[in-house]
């Protein structure tokens, strides 16, 4: 008895609880039971209203499920081995953008209405493009208009177009019209027509471009 005991009480100080003993001999009682309590000296188990209740065998399994319990509990708890995580590799850089190459070729703009002649005395001409069947010509007025005993004809169409300014034009057969800025029309081959009048105060600029000449 001694030994078991001496086991009982050792497996109970591993859990950190204490090993009680009955030592009454009385009939009926608990003599040679067991109960365990804890540091505190509560009762933790094997104590019933009559005295001690557990015996060895039972001692030994709520120790031993407690142990396996706290093993558990470790294992379960316990971190394991840290990761170090690999460093991240350092971004590429980007390419460095290519040099602007310079255009080979460089558009001469103009401006049709810059740098506009007075013409007070006399209309401007201004021949702006010539291909072969095609002519475009710039035309700035100042106060200018067609005799009308000597109305202009041509021998091909003429789409003509007013910029700026203000202008009254007639063709053979129509009353005359008024133009302001982007009035545009047709003069076809043959027919007579007067500019009326053009605006005193300032420049009345024409675009007009003579079709099969």
């Amino acid at each position: 008895m001694a030994e078991q005991d001496d086991e009982l009480r050792a497996m109970a100080t591993h859990r950190g609880l204490k090993l009680v003993k009955s030592r009454r001999r009385k009939a009926g009682g608990d003599f040679g039971l067991y109960g365990l309590k804890d540091a505190s000296g509560a009762e933790v188990f094997g104590f019933g209203a009559e005295g001690l209740t557990a015996d060895a065998e039972a001692i030994r399994d709520f120790l031993r499920g407690g142990m396996r319990n706290d093993w558990s509990t470790s294992v379960e708890t316990t971190p394991g081995p840290k990761r170090v995580s690999k460093p991240k590799p350092a971004p590429k850089p980007k390419p460095a953008p290519p040099p602007p190459s310079r255009p080979r070729f460089q558009p001469a703009v103009a401006n049709l209405l810059r740098d506009l002649p007075e013409a007070k005395a006399d209309e401007a001409f201004d021949d702006l493009l010539q291909r072969p069947g095609i002519r475009i010509e710039r035309i700035v007025s100042r106060g200018q208009a067609t005799p009308e005993d000597a109305p202009m004809v041509q021998g091909w169409d003429e789409w003509v177009v007013l910029l700026e300014g203000a202008a009254g034009i007639r063709i053979e057969d129509s009353a005359e019209v008024r133009l302001g800025p982007g009035d545009h029309l047709l003069i076809k081959a043959g027919q007579k027509h007067w500019v009326t009048w053009t605006a005193r105060d300032r420049p009345s600029v024409w675009l007009a471009v003579h079709l099969g000449e």
